[in-house]
C-alpha cells in the first residue's frame, strides 16, 4: 500500500510539472537511418561492404526570459558519435548542442559544442541531396574547410538579416586542440593546445546564394607548429526545378598541427547540380578535386571524386542511392595523393524523420 501511494504521489508530481509553461516549450525530434555500402578499392585496403544505422534525437526548447530576451537551447543524442567532449571512447553520447540568447533584435550570443556557427555555416555552399561531398562515404580523402566548432566548444555572436536573407556568424574557441575534453567545471589536460576563431557570412539576393568563410588557428604547443588558415567561397543559383553551384576552399596547415614549420596546403574545388524530376524524385551530381602540396614530398596528382545520387522523398521517409568514384586518394592526413589509389563505392540509404 505504501509503495502504491508513493507511486501515485510521484505520478501526480510529474503530471503537474508537465503542465507548466517550462515543459510546454520542449520539443523532441530526430532521424533514424540505415545505410548499405558496397564497393572495391585499388591500391588501398577497403572493407568491400558494410551495413549500419544511426539515430539522432534532438531535445530543444525556446521562449522568452523574464527580461523579454528570446532564448533557445538544443541537445543532440547521437548513437553513431564517438566522442562527447569528455571521453573519446564514449558510446551513444550527448553530442551537438547549443544555447543562445538574443539581447536585441537580430543579434545573437551563443555557446555551442559541434554546432554550425562561425565559418562552418559556409562549409557546404553547393547544392547537395543527402550528405556533403566529404562526408558522403567518409573514404574519399577530399579536404574540406577548416572550422573551430566541429567536435569542439566555442562561443560567439551572430548578426541576422544582414543584407538579403543574410547571416554573419563569428565563433571563438579558446581551448581548441586535437582532443577537446574540457568540462563545465573542470580543467582537463589537452593535446596540442591551440586557440582559434572563424567567421562566416551568407547572403541570398533572389535566386543566388553566396557563402564565405575564414578560419585562423594559433597552434601553441610548440614554437615550430604551423598555424592554420582556411578560406572558402561558394555560390549557388536556384531556379526550380534545378540548382547549380560551385565552391573553392584553400587551407594552409591542418586542424591539428604537426611539428613542421610549413607542411600541408590543400586547394579543393566543388561543382554540383541537382534536378527535381517531380515532387518526389530528385537527382544530383558533384565533381570534386583536391590539389595537395606537402613540403618535402613530391607532389602527387589531383584527387578527383565524382558522386551521383538519386533520392526519393516519401514525406517523413527519404530513400536514396548513390555511387562514388574516387581516384588518386591521399594515403593519410599529412601525405600527398598517390596515382592509382582509387575506389568505387555504392551507397543505399533509407532515412526516417520524426
Amino acid at each position: 500500500m505504501v509503495k502504491s501511494k508513493q507511486s501515485l504521489i510521484g505520478a501526480a508530481i510529474i503530471a503537474s510539472l508537465m503542465t507548466t509553461s517550462a515543459y510546454s516549450q520542449i520539443t523532441i525530434s530526430g532521424t533514424m537511418d540505415v545505410s548499405q555500402l558496397r564497393g572495391s578499392g585499388k591500391g588501398v585496403n577497403m572493407v568491400s561492404e558494410g551495413l549500419g544505422g544511426g539515430t539522432v534525437i534532438t531535445v530543444a526548447s525556446k521562449g522568452k526570459m523574464a527580461n523579454g530576451m528570446e532564448y533557445a537551447v538544443s541537445q543532440n543524442f547521437n548513437s553513431t558519435a564517438t566522442e562527447n567532449a569528455r571521453a573519446a571512447a564514449a558510446v551513444a553520447p550527448m553530442t551537438t548542442r547549443f544555447a543562445h540568447i538574443d539581447p536585441v533584435k537580430d543579434v545573437r550570443l551563443f555557446y555551442t559544442y559541434d554546432g554550425v556557427y562561425g565559418g562552418e555555416i559556409a562549409r557546404t555552399a553547393i547544392p547537395v541531396l543527402t550528405n556533403r561531398p566529404g562526408d558522403y562515404t567518409g573514404s574519399s580523402t577530399l579536404r574540406e574547410f577548416i572550422d573551430v566548432t566541429s567536435s569542439s566548444h566555442a562561443i560567439g555572436f551572430e548578426v541576422l538579416n544582414l543584407g538579403p536573407s543574410g547571416r554573419l556568424s563569428f565563433a571563438y574557441n579558446p581551448n581548441f586542440d586535437s582532443l577537446p575534453t574540457s568540462g563545465n567545471d573542470r580543467v582537463v589536460s589537452h593535446t596540442n593546445d591551440a586557440t582559434g576563431y572563424s567567421f562566416g557570412a551568407i547572403v541570398a539576393p533572389g535566386p543566388v546564394r553566396i557563402a564565405a568563410g575564414y578560419t585562423k588557428i594559433d597552434q601553441q604547443h610548440a614554437a615550430n607548429a604551423q598555424d592554420a588558415t582556411s578560406t572558402t567561397l561558394g555560390i549557388t543559383y536556384t531556379q526550380a526545378p534545378f540548382a547549380v553551384g560551385a565552391q573553392r576552399t584553400i587551407s594552409d596547415g591542418l586542424k591539428v598541427a604537426t611539428l613542421v614549420t610549413a607542411n600541408v596546403e590543400d586547394k579543393t574545388n566543388n561543382i554540383a547540380a541537382t534536378y527535381a524530376v517531380d515532387k518526389a524524385l530528385s537527382l544530383g551530381i558533384t565533381y570534386n578535386t583536391t590539389d595537395r602540396t606537402v613540403v618535402g614530398s613530391t607532389k602527387g596528382p589531383k584527387t578527383k571524386v565524382v558522386q551521383y545520387v538519386a533520392a526519393y522523398n516519401l514525406g517523413p521517409v527519404v530513400a536514396s542511392i548513390g555511387y562514388e568514384v574516387a581516384d588518386n586518394k591521399q594515403t593519410s592526413g599529412t601525405a600527398v595523393s598517390v596515382s592509382g589509389q582509387d575506389h568505387r563505392l555504392a551507397k543505399a540509404q533509407v532515412k526516417l524523420n520524426f
